[in-house]
Parts: structure tokens; sequence; C-alpha cells
């Protein structure tokens, strides 16, 4: 549970790169999320490159914190409703397991959501020449940060329902 509370969006990153095997470490970890009759219908962009970071943080008007990543994990799907309807469930569950991978890490991440914005998923597709037939669910932005941020208390007692609404 430390870890689920510790998490948070990190825009801000130090001048130290992420190793590969670190990058390899959160996919992994990604893909141990739960999938809907076990499709796993992801698959993942690792981008590491300044130029096409800088590309990507221009996608969108939340997407700056790229200009200061030194990695982020680019997840797409083949996202064919007939076989794969759940895919959007099972790439936010990707999602989650990445971000929390990366704060057990002790490396700073920022869930950026493109899907369905198609202006910005087809910014994205030009920019890491993704195929027409997959969509962009989201990027994760990764670096190193120099102090780590307090954990918000996202607890609010009136969201609770018991039995009915």
């Amino acid at each position: 549970m430390e870890t689920i509370y510790k998490r948070r969006s990190i825009r801000r990153y130090i001048e130290k790169e992420i190793a590969k095997e670190d990058l390899l470490k959160l996919v992994k970890a990604g893909m141990q999320a739960p999938s809907a009759h076990n499709q796993k219908p992801y698959e993942f962009i690792i981008v590491t490159k300044r130029k096409t970071l800088d590309k990507l943080s221009e996608t969108g008007l939340y997407c700056h914190m790229l200009k200061y990543a030194h990695a982020a994990i680019v997840i797409i799907s083949e996202a064919n409703k007939e076989k794969t309807p759940y895919w959007q469930a099972d790439c936010g569950a990707v999602a989650e397991n990445i971000l929390l991978e990366a704060t057990d890490m002790k490396i700073g991440s920022c869930w950026i959501g493109e899907y369905p914005n198609k202006e910005k998923t087809d910014k994205v597709k030009e920019i890491l020449q993704i195929p027409k037939d997959y969509e962009v669910f989201a990027t994760i932005s990764l670096g190193y940060t120099e102090q780590e941020k307090e954990p918000n208390n996202n607890y609010y007692e009136e969201k609770i329902h018991i039995e009915k609404f």
C-alpha cells in the first residue's frame, strides 16, 4: 500500500538517464496488469531520444513535461472493438502498473492521456510512425526527481456508498 500512497504525478526531472533495464522492468510491470479475457491488446513504444521527446512534448497542452523527461513509454493498442472491446480498460490497468512500479523504483512519472483526443493521437502516431489501425492510449513521462512530493490524501468519505446510492 505504501507505493500506492506515495505515487504522484511528477513533471520536472533532473539530468539523469534511466537505464534500459529499468525501462524494460517498467514495461514488464505493465504487462502484469489484468486483462479482460486475457486478450492483452497492448503494445509499447519506449522513447529515449531527446529530439523525439521534444516533438512529443508539442502534441498537446498537457505534454510539456516530456521536454524535461529522459524517457517515455507510449501505450498503444490494435483497438479492434469486436476482438478486444475492453482495450481501454486493459491499457488503463497497464498504465497504473507502470506508474506504481516507477514510484517503487524512485523514478518520477506522469500519465499523459491522449485517447480519445484524435488530434493528439494523430500527432503521436505521425511522430512515432504508428500504423493507422492502432490507437494511442497514453504516454507515461519518466525521469528522476530531486525530491519526493508528499503523498496526496485522496480519501473522500462522501464518495462511498454502501449497498445502494
